[in-house]
């Protein structure tokens, strides 16, 4: 598959190894043709559309926002020759079939559901809103019962979301869950000891790194401090 390292596992992500390795390739040569455009900016979400690119060890280059494609003009929003798709979920779901090896939908299953979650269910149980789409608070302060699912359902043993294997499915989740200690740096995330662990072991990811790469260290102390209380 074109801008594919191989060898890629089942749920779309290739080994540690490859992974190390592309993240030593430059992301854009100079004069190289792109195949793979994303318009956004780091003070938004678009990021963890550049941590999955990361993983995946897929060229793609940031495209200037005077030519984004998006209907609404917001990011981010990924153009891939003459496909342009806009929704960070939408995006991740794309580059899982087209990059990630997740060509069916028995292989597209487990983790479609856990990417249309976290747009769906995670983001408005984190973030709320005000009408201009400003952060004004978040429901974490009640305990809610999808928080409480996930904190159970990662203290079974698993590793990832999907498992053993890390996949898009912990991008599209882990990601979102790694905004609180930028958005929420009292919020008191040590009450959900397996999901603080969790936060940790996405935010130590070489790819995460690179693409949060100032929030990064600041982000790793925060789970860090979960832990020890």
């Amino acid at each position: 598959t074109r801008g594919a390292i191989a060898p890629t596992n089942t749920l779309g992500v290739p080994s540690v190894a490859a992974q190390s390795r592309a993240l030593r390739v430059p992301v854009a040569v100079a004069g190289a043709k792109m195949g793979v455009e994303l318009f956004g900016s780091q003070g938004s979400r678009s990021p963890l559309v550049n941590w999955y690119l990361y993983e995946l060890g897929t060229p793609f280059e940031m495209a200037p926002r005077d030519r984004n494609p998006h209907p609404f003009g917001q990011v981010p929003c990924l153009k891939d020759g003459t496909v342009e798709i806009f929704e960070s979920g939408a995006i991740l779901l794309y580059l899982a079939q087209k990059y990630g090896g997740l060509s069916t939908p028995e292989a597209m299953a487990d983790v479609t559901k856990w990417v249309v979650w976290a747009n769906s269910a995670l983001d408005p149980i984190l973030f709320l809103e005000n009408e201009r789409g400003q952060v004004i608070g978040t429901r974490m302060t009640q305990n809610p019962k999808g928080i409480q699912v996930l904190e159970a359902m990662l203290g079974d043993g698993r590793e990832w979301i999907c498992g053993s294997t890390f996949s898009v499915a912990d991008v599209a989740v882990g990601a979102y869950l790694l905004y609180m200690p930028q958005f929420f740096p009292d919020l008191d995330v040590s009450v959900w000891p397996n999901m603080s662990k969790y936060m940790l072991r996405c935010a130590q990811r070489p790819a995460y790194a690179k693409a949060y790469e100032k929030e990064t260290p600041s982000i790793i102390a925060k789970c860090q401090s979960y832990l020890k209380k």
